[in-house]
This record gives C-alpha cells, structure tokens and sequence, in this order.
C-alpha cells in the first residue's frame, strides 16, 4: 500500500473503526525513545490524539529504568543512539521476564540492509519504522499494538471475573447445602418428637390391652396383635426417615458415624467392612457442616458399591497429614469401566461436596481391581 493510500480519508476512517477501547477504563502506555529532545518531542504530537499513556525517554538505560516502574502496550525506540544502542536495548529489554514480550518498534533511517533486518528482529523488533515518520504510520503501527494489550486486558479480567464468579457460585452452593442440611435436621427433629413420641405412647397403649388380651375375645385379641405389629413397622419406618435426613449419631462425631453407616452397610449387604483411624477425636477438629458432608460422601459411596462395584470387601481410612484431612474409601470389585459410566456413579455430587469443603477428590480404578477414592481437604477451611 503505498503512502497516498496512508493519507487518504478512507485510510483514516479504517484505523478508526478498529480502536478498542481500554476494558478497564485505564488507558494503555507506550515508551518512546530517542536521544534527541526534538524528535522526542516531534513524535509526542503524532501520538497525542490517541488517548494513550505516553511516556518517553532519552536513552536505552533511561528506559530501562521506566520498564522497572509500569508495563507498556508498545515501545517506539530509535535505532541509533549513544553509549546503548536500540538493538542492545531491546535485547536487555526482552531479557527481562516481565518485559519479554513487548512489542517494540524500531526507528531507523538505515534499514535497507538484509544484514540490518536481521540484527532488528533478533533482538526482538516486531516492527521497523523509516525516517522521516509519516505521523499516520507510526499511529496505526502504535494502535495494532495498543488493541492487541487491549484484549489481553480484557481476556484477564474475563478471567479474573470467571474465578470470582466460581468462587461465589461455590459459596452459593455450599449455603444451599446449609439450608438443606438444617432443613433436613428440623424435620427430623419434628419426626421424632411428633410422630415418633405419638407412636410410642400409642404402643403403650397396645401393650396394655396385650397384656389384657386373655379377657379379650378372640377376634378383638387378633386385631390388637395386628396394630402392634403395624405400629412396630410404622417405627422401624420413622426410625429409617430420620437416619435418612440426619443420623443422631452424628452428634457423636465423624468416626462414631462413620462405624454406624458401615456396621449398617454390613449387616445390609453382607459385605466385610473395616475402618481405619489415625486418632481417635476428629469430632474437635471438624464443625458440623464439614463432618455432616464427609459422612454423605462416605454414604454416597457405600450406596455406589452396593449398586455397581460387586465388591466383597470395603476398607475406609480417616488419617490426617499436616493440616489436611485424608478420607480414603477402597472396595474390591469391579471397577469403574467407561466414562459415562463413571459420570452416573453419583461422583458428580460428591465432588460438589468436596469442592464446596475447599478440598479435591481423586479415583483411582481398574477393570476388576477394585476402586478406590481419596478426598483431601484443609482442616482449616
């Protein structure tokens, strides 16, 4: 494209319409260097209308020191100078971790050489710029630049807001669990000071007229044995709803919970279960909330193996190391085969718990090798 095609409105008018505007409301800034004053001053009003930063130095040392202090969007730099040089500025420039990919513009009169080109662009030169500048040049080179750090703003903040935004989808899913879990403690409580305490008093009731029975007709005598046992099972029914919204024995700590759903599990399923703690107390180290999710995790998992491992033998550990909690669950079956059906073994919702806890969860299986899973969490969370 030659220079009247540069200068013409329409040349103008395309420039224009590619500007970004800064993300952040912050305007870029760029870095001109020369050791001549005049033209220092020469190549602030080309770039004066275009909303930048500028900042300028008169030496390769010079700028040096303003890389130290801010980052630029594109650096203007004079090929000859004094004492250094711009193609030994550039290299110590992108010698710096920091400044290693800022893009710099070269200004010489003398880069008709192959030989010169080279040397540029080995020191980092992504761009040449021959004296005399023509002002609509060095501000469309500069504006390419400019857009370009634009959108690596913009990228970083998306990301920045994206990890906010997980962490407070987090925090929402973990006050859901909140709500859920108090809300599954409130109704057990009601059943079983309700309707729990009603059955009671109304299987006392029963007793007496059992205990009466032999003045009873028989017909009446077989009806009253008949609410017994419905009230028997309508307990036993009560008793399985509340373990099922919160088991009381988590009132007693994790391990004491933990016993119980395996000793459950066992008698449930026939399956060879064992336990295996570090220490005795973690009821101290563990709040409620944390305790409550790692017991539904090790509830999800025995309902897992139940439905699909075909094991004959789980082992569960609960250790600490450091200021991390260990909860390993080990089975002998058949293993997690395919990875969809992977995804439908509940993983997903225990996951979610570990994640809301701060902590990671990791599988571990082979084809008729049994599975086993490992959560970690800070104890500090």
């Amino acid at each position: 494209m030659g220079t009247e095609q540069k200068d013409s409105p329409v040349f103008k008018e395309e420039i224009q319409l590619h500007h970004l505007a800064p993300p952040d409301g912050v305007p870029a800034s760029i870095l001109l260097v020369d050791d001549n004053p005049a033209k220092l001053v020469a190549l602030r009003a080309m770039v004066a209308d275009m909303g930048l930063d500028v900042t300028s130095a008169t030496s390769g040392r010079e700028a040096l020191r303003q890389l130290l202090q801010r980052d630029f969007a594109a650096i203007v730099l004079d090929v000859r100078m004094p004492d250094m040089d711009g193609f030994e500025a550039a290299t110590l420039i992108h010698g710096r971790p920091k400044s290693a990919h800022t893009p710099i513009i070269f200004v010489t009169a003398e880069a008709n050489s192959d030989a010169e080109r080279v040397r540029g662009y080995g020191s980092g030169a992504v761009d040449f710029i021959l004296s005399p500048i023509l002002p609509d040049v060095l501000r469309a080179k500069i504006r390419r630049f400019v857009d370009f750090f634009y959108l690596q703003r913009k990228l970083t903040i998306q990301a920045e807001e994206l990890l906010r935004s997980k962490l407070t989808l987090r925090e929402l899913a973990a006050y859901q669990e909140r709500v859920k879990e108090d809300e599954r403690k409130r109704i057990a409580r009601e059943v079983h000071d309700q309707l729990g305490q009603s059955l009671l008093a109304l299987r006392m009731d029963i007793s007496m007229l059992q205990e009466r029975a032999d003045e009873l007709p028989p017909e009446l005598r077989e009806r009253v044995t008949d609410a017994m046992n419905h009230i028997d099972t309508a307990m036993r029914s009560v008793r399985a709803i509340i373990n099922d919204l919160r088991p009381p024995v988590l009132d007693l700590g994790l391990v004491a919970a933990i016993e119980w759903q395996l000793e459950e599990f066992r008698q449930r399923t026939g399956i060879a279960c064992t336990l295996q703690v570090q220490e005795d107390d973690f009821h101290s180290d563990q709040d409620d909330k944390r305790a409550t999710s790692l017991f539904r995790i090790v509830q999800e998992a025995m309902s897992n193996i139940t439905r699909h491992a075909q094991a004959t033998r789980v082992h569960i550990a609960l250790y600490k190391e450091g200021n991390r909690l260990h909860l390993r669950i080990e089975d002998d079956g058949i293993g997690i085969t395919g990875r969809k059906k992977a995804e439908s073994f509940g993983l997903a919702g225990m996951k979610e718990r570990v994640s809301m806890l701060g902590g990671d969860i990791t599988i571990h299986s082979a084809p008729e090798k049994g599975t086993t899973l490992v959560i970690t969490m800070p104890l500090d969370a």
